[in-house]
């Protein structure tokens, strides 16, 4: 009997290590799998990686691109800016000139002396507006206003563009 249970525990653990040793392939099958499967992980992430890398290299370039680009409208804008606002002063200043010259207009048209209110009043001959079209317009204002000349254009009477 004793041979017969020494048999019997031989083939149980026989049995045991063939079921151990199936186990542990199973288990060394499993892990290559794992391990195959980690380091697919592991080059997709990396390539993931890289292109993340790229793409932030590309926008920091994008972005310091687009800073210059932002500082040079920023200098355009300033400068259409002050131009714009030195056209506006000369605007405002030839108004204001305007209004003046048709001010003083209207006081020789209503001045008191009769001469001078038929000269103000009269229409500028076209010969002279002929000859006004080639004056120099440095000879217009050579002592400080006292020898400009001035044409009036309004509504009935002659007008023609120099």
């Amino acid at each position: 009997m004793f041979k017969a249970l020494f048999s019997s525990i031989e083939r149980t653990a026989i049995v045991a290590l063939l079921a151990a040793l199936a186990y542990a392939t199973y288990q060394l099958v499993s892990i290559e799998n794992d391990l195959t499967e980690a380091n697919k992980t592991i080059k997709t992430k990396s390539l993931e990686i890289d292109n993340l890398t790229m793409q932030t290299e590309f926008l920091a370039q994008s972005v310091e691109l687009t800073e210059k680009q932002n500082q040079k409208l920023i200098r355009e804008r300033e400068s259409l800016s002050r131009i714009n606002q030195a056209y506006q002063d000369e605007v405002s200043q030839l108004t204001n000139s305007l209004h003046t010259s048709q001010s003083e207009i209207d006081k020789l048209r209503e001045s008191s002396d009769e001469a001078t209110k038929q000269w103000a009043n009269d229409s500028v001959p076209c010969d002279a507006i002929r000859l006004l079209k080639y004056a120099r317009t440095s000879e217009c204002d050579k002592d400080g206003g006292t020898d400009k000349i001035r044409v009036r254009n309004t509504a009935g009477r002659i007008s023609i563009q120099l």
